[in-house]
């Protein structure tokens, strides 16, 4: 055993015991989002933590380990760290503005080697030892994040699945319940209220911890779904619950704890979510029942979760909504069953070709074609497919994709610039550049229209600074905003005096730097830059500039 591992294994050793964790930031902890809440088409693997609506603000190590993972992206967690402890877990840190000190020269040597701001690498455990308070980096807003916060999570580290950071870890005060905001009644094979249709219920706040709906009249397999959010102490933020239960004159129905969720059961969520209805509104209702025939692994359904009502009997539908403070609020719907006239019938389906989850499917048109292997959706759904010479239209807003079906749209000639484009709402946007055997493929996980349409107008480079043919000695960057209007930047390159050099892209501002920290001898005083922009279908930009900088 070499003295590098002789050190890493007595280090782990000592940092096991008594392992406890510290906040990640120094400011009180504020949540803006809670582990396992629903975000539109998944759950939320971790909590975010408010850092005062602002960048730059200190990020610490929980507890002792050693860095095992870091990546940088344009979307997803933007930049990101990963650190392992000694107890087995793994503290995820995202939306970084920088790393810490002693992380950056990694970083850049890696990003030197590869020539690429994006990267992902996974340092040996001696590499990069970090005690607990450890300043690791700096709060930002980077990758697909809508304003300046921190992402933390906590993961085992031998399957990397999450778990909740507010059960053992982190506290955060929290006196208030959670509250409800709607309730749904799904008349699934039956009648509600005189309706055959989802139907909204009245429902009145009696106290602090229990909400009483009307008298719902109903015969046949009813199910409910919930609209609800919980608030943390000295936050304005509507946020998810920890656990939720449903039970029929005391029979369970429902039950569901976020203590833990993979990212294979965040792939789940659309089974739970009335996903049409977040399409058409923006606001998540969770389920209380199942609609499918493959279970969801981290819910508890007793008759697939659905309240059978006979005619002529009572029935009290009851719901309870935790907070991981063991705040309670419950919500009760008094139900009576009675066989009344349908006032309301079922909406008519969608129109189109019905799509069997089991089956394969190959659609054939004169200048398309299109392909849809099984399971690319979990219940029998509506497509409706129209072709004209020009375009092919996917319809059904309303369509939930497991994975992506494969297109294909017949060109017999390919101009340069040349693209699919995908039209969802009212303007088009890029979509595949990809050609191969006279057609341009592409593959999708959304319904619209699309047809070919040609960019051939490259991007813009705007040099912020105007450091052409300027001394820039107490410059301590060197910036640039870029943008194309059609197709949208797909890559760039800087050299300085003929060697690639490393511009961090900051994709919100839509601006290059290059700061002069970066590890770049400029031992002459004349340097010639030289800064090339791509668009997504190869139209590129050049700037060239000579500047003076003495160091």
């Amino acid at each position: 055993m070499n003295y590098k591992n002789l050190l890493l294994l007595l280090f782990l050793y000592c940092s096991a015991f008594g392992q406890r964790y510290r906040n990640p930031i120094d400011i009180p902890i504020q949540l803006s989002g809670t582990f396992a809440e629903l975000r539109g088409s998944h759950f939320h693997a971790g909590i975010d933590i408010r850092t005062q609506s602002k960048e730059g603000l200190i990020l610490r190590a929980v507890a002792d380990g050693y860095v095992s993972r870091i990546k940088i992206q344009q979307g997803g967690y933007g930049k990101a760290l990963y650190i392992n402890h000694p107890n087995g877990v793994t503290s995820v840190y995202a939306h970084l503005k920088r790393y810490g000190d002693q992380i950056i020269p990694h970083v850049r040597k890696e990003q030197y080697k590869k020539e690429q701001y994006t990267i992902e690498f996974f340092p040996e455990p001696t590499d990069i030892l970090i005690k607990k308070g450890d300043v690791i980096g700096y709060s930002g807003n980077t990758g697909s994040s809508f304003g300046p916060h921190l992402h933390f999570e906590l993961r085992k580290s031998a399957n990397q699945i999450p778990f909740n950071p507010l059960q053992s870890a982190l506290h955060v005060k929290d006196t208030s319940r959670p509250e409800l905001k709607q309730v749904i009644i799904y008349p699934i094979d039956g009648v509600a209220n005189k309706s055959e249709e989802n139907i909204q219920l009245s429902i009145t706040k009696k106290n602090d911890s229990l909400y009483v709906a009307d008298t719902v009249n109903a015969v046949g397999s009813i199910g409910f779904g919930i609209e609800y959010f919980d608030r943390q102490d000295d936050s304005f933020y509507k946020n998810g619950v920890f656990e939720i239960t449903a039970q029929l004159n005391g029979k369970r129905l429902f039950h569901t704890r976020f203590d833990t969720l993979s990212f294979d059961d965040t792939a789940q969520m659309h089974k739970l979510v009335d996903y049409p209805f977040f399409v058409d509104n923006k606001k998540n209702v969770l389920r209380l029942f199942d609609m499918y025939s493959t279970n969801i692994p981290f819910v508890f359904f007793d008759q697939k979760g659905l309240a059978i009502i006979e005619e002529s009997k009572s029935y009290a539908y009851q719901i309870k909504l935790s907070d991981i403070a063991g705040n309670n609020t419950y919500l009760l719907v008094p139900i009576k069953g009675v066989n009344e006239d349908v006032w309301v019938p079922k909406n008519p389906q969608q129109p189109g070709k019905i799509i069997a989850p089991e089956r394969d499917y190959l659609f054939e048109f004169s200048n398309a074609s299109l392909y849809i292997s099984s399971n690319t959706f979990s219940l029998p759904t509506p497509l409706d497919i129209q072709t004209n010479k020009d375009t092919i239209s996917i319809q059904n807003p309303h369509a939930y994709f497991n994975k992506s079906y494969k297109l294909l749209f017949k060109k017999e000639y390919a101009k340069k610039g040349m693209y699919l484009a995908l039209k969802r709402d009212k303007s088009w946007r890029f979509l595949s550049k990809e050609y191969k055997k006279e057609a341009f493929v592409a593959r999708l996980k959304s319904t619209g229209s699309i047809t070919v349409m040609q960019d051939t107008i490259p991007p813009t480079i705007v040099d912020k600074k105007n450091i052409d043919k300027r001394w820039i000695s107490l410059e301590k960057d060197i910036r640039f905003n870029i943008d194309d209007n059609e197709t949208g930047i797909d890559r760039f390159e800087g050299y300085l005096n003929g060697k690639w050099i490393l511009f961090e892209y900051e994709q919100k501002k839509k601006e290059l730097v290059f700061r002069f920290k970066d590890p770049i001898k400029l031992s002459q005083v004349k340097h010639k830059l030289k800064l090339i922009v791509w668009d997504k279908v190869g139209n590129n930009t050049t700037f060239e500039t000579t500047f003076y900088r003495k160091e």
